[in-house]
């Protein structure tokens, strides 16, 4: 991969990484170097992983739920979507109600 030089005495600049106890050296694009990182979700918030419309809420503020129950049926693309709990807790909020529309990563239900 070549790159282009701003000023004519610039080295491109390599950045060294290690897998399995071999270094290896490559040149980073500038998008890459310009992305947002990664952080971890907050396990205590269920987001919607699609654009839709809610349809049917299975659950309301305090309501104990177990991992895989149903807490929210929506539509999305002419499909039923189900999203499902993801772990055993208690709903502390919820931010959707039938009719609702909302878009990716919206925040649906909280836990406490």
């Amino acid at each position: 991969m070549q790159t282009k030089k701003a000023d004519g005495d610039e080295k491109p600049k390599f950045q060294s990484f290690t897998v399995d106890e071999t270094t290896y050296q490559t040149l980073l694009t500038p998008s890459f170097e310009k992305r947002k990182n990664w952080v971890k979700p907050d396990e205590k918030k269920i987001l919607s992983s699609l654009p839709g419309t809610a349809i049917q809420v299975n659950v309301k503020k305090g309501d104990k739920v177990k991992v895989g129950q149903t807490v929210l049926i929506f539509e999305a693309m002419k499909m039923m979507n189900t999203v499902t709990a993801y772990q055993d807790g208690v709903i502390k909020d919820i931010y959707v109600k039938p009719g609702d529309k909302f878009s990716k990563n919206h925040l649906i239900f909280e836990f406490e």
